[in-house]
């Protein structure tokens, strides 16, 4: 995340926090970041992208990549190809779920990548959440 906008750091912040609010109620949660500024242990690239979040419980019985990306960012094909990949990957589990967090003008845009990219991995659980960012 080195680099990022201050826009981008928000939503990955907010993006973890509902993480854990979803997923983390059994305290077995292991959750890494793309955030070196915090000294936490980076998720491991899937293909060749880094996801903003990956996390999963101990032991396994689900998974999660969480991204953020800003309007400007989500349309560019970079981001299509990293989110293709993500969904792909999450196909290959029984319990998977995909978050996209997005300013809330972005939200229609998400929706249809999302739509177009899920399209045949129906047991991945995707979720589009909105962000409003006040600077």
């Amino acid at each position: 995340m080195s680099g990022e906008s201050e826009e981008h750091a928000l939503l990955v912040s907010r993006l973890a926090d509902f993480v854990k609010s979803q997923h983390g109620y059994g305290g077995n949660l292991a959750l890494y970041l793309d955030d070196q500024a915090r000294g936490r242990e980076r998720p491991q690239r899937i293909g060749n992208h880094l996801p903003d979040i990956y996390a999963e419980d101990v032991p396994r019985s689900f998974v999660v990549i969480g991204e953020a990306k800003t309007q400007l960012d989500l349309v560019s094909p970079r981001s299509r190809r990293q989110i293709g990949t993500f969904i792909r990957h999450l196909a290959l589990y029984d319990a998977a779920f995909f978050y996209l967090a997005v300013p809330f003008l972005a939200k229609p845009a998400a929706t249809t990548l999302v739509r177009e990219l899920g399209c045949g991995h129906e047991g991945v659980k995707m979720q589009i959440l909105t962000m409003d960012i006040d600077f």
